[in-house]
């Protein structure tokens, strides 16, 4: 029983984070409307709403791209993958969801120092503190970390299944 409600509680997650990624590509594309109109047919373009679609941009990236990895739709190079036995190919993608999981606790903490450093430095047009802007690297870092583990578990079940059989 426990384990069907983290399943749910992880479809659920997955399911916000994409209904999140959807509602700011919306915005996006609303915004970047806005400034069209405003600027070929009022001829008074606003500049915070150019900045805005810019920050919006890199946070629907970043997340998108740790979508990206749960939804295995990621470019790879298989070939020599393919090629292995089954057990060994999935031993080889233990060792790149391992190396991405480095990779993500790298840019936590990394990107969570530059987002503590950004902290007071306005956005130019919005004056936002630019570290709204920095805190989707550690998000991204975060999100990559939770899936990639979640992939290593079920690759992990998947090796001692076949080993039973």
């Amino acid at each position: 029983m426990t384990q069907i409600r983290k399943t749910n509680l992880y479809q659920k997650f997955n399911i916000f984070i994409k209904w999140f990624l959807a509602i700011m590509m919306m915005v996006i594309a609303a915004l970047t409307f806005y400034q069209v109109v405003m600027r070929y047919v009022f001829n008074n373009a606003p500049s915070w709403s150019e900045e805005m679609v810019r920050f919006l941009f890199v946070w629907s990236s970043f997340v998108a791209a740790a979508i990206g990895i749960r939804e295995h739709i990621h470019i790879g190079i298989d070939v020599f993958v393919n090629l292995l036995p089954k057990q060994l190919s999935r031993f080889v993608q233990l060792g790149v969801n391992s190396a991405i999981m480095f990779f993500a606790l790298y840019m936590i903490r990394y990107g969570w120092s530059v987002t503590l450093m950004t902290h007071r430095q306005p956005s130019p047009a919005l004056g936002l503190p630019m570290s709204w802007v920095y805190f989707s690297v550690p998000v991204m870092g975060a999100l990559l970390l939770l899936y990639c583990f979640m992939e290593m578990l079920a690759d992990c079940r998947r090796i001692f299944a076949e080993r039973r059989d």
